[in-house]
């Protein structure tokens, strides 16, 4: 491309001296004739400086190119990391999704063993009373188990229920209830894990 443009900077101004020597009759003067091979020295010269310079622009512009293919380069790639991040989010959120579906699930059928949980206590109560056995340590143990577990306390209650078994072998009940506890702490650690990937998420 420097090539072509100092090409045609060359052939300007001996385009323009050729139609002064045509239109002057310089053909046959030989002081003007080196007149104006002294102008065309001298435009040679200046059209010669300006190469550096053109020389200089080329190169800035090939810098500013390079530049912006390298700006390009880098958006496209944070770009690429963006789309990756949205889509390991949308998968996560997917399996949180999923996750808590599970919950439901096993919130639902937790529920219904805590119904059963409760007819089976009152039947214990029920029994207690009729057999007058209230005085008794295995009700006691049974009592306060009961209690326990009412107010949360899933850990103290199988506590209560295991000594009970120890004591009582054959105290069915008791191992019931076990069970039925365990399952509420599983239930609640699993509340308590989904709930704090949704706060991290945030």
């Amino acid at each position: 491309m420097t090539k072509t443009y100092s090409k045609y900077l060359y052939m300007f101004p001996i385009t323009i001296i050729s139609l002064m020597l045509i239109n002057g009759g310089c053909a046959t003067q030989p002081e003007r004739i080196v007149t104006l091979e002294k102008k065309l020295d001298s435009l040679s010269k200046n059209v010669e400086g300006l190469e550096p310079e053109i020389n200089a622009l080329r190169e800035k512009l090939d810098k500013q190119e390079s530049g912006i293919e390298s700006k390009l380069s880098s958006q496209k790639n944070a770009r690429s990391r963006l789309e990756e991040g949205l889509s390991e989010t949308e998968n996560l959120l997917k399996e949180i999704e999923e996750n808590l579906a599970l919950a439901e699930e096993d919130k639902s059928k937790t529920e219904a063993q805590i119904e059963e949980l409760r007819t089976q206590l009152n039947r214990l109560e029920t029994l207690s009373k009729l057999t007058g056995s209230k005085t008794s340590l295995t009700k006691d143990l049974l009592d306060k188990a009961i209690k326990l577990y009412r107010q949360g306390n899933f850990e103290d209650a199988i506590s209560k229920w295991e000594e009970v078994v120890a004591r009582n072998p054959d105290k069915l009940d008791a191992k019931f209830f076990i069970e039925i506890a365990k399952d509420r702490i599983k239930e609640k650690q699993i509340h308590e894990e989904m709930k704090a990937l949704l706060i991290q998420r945030k």
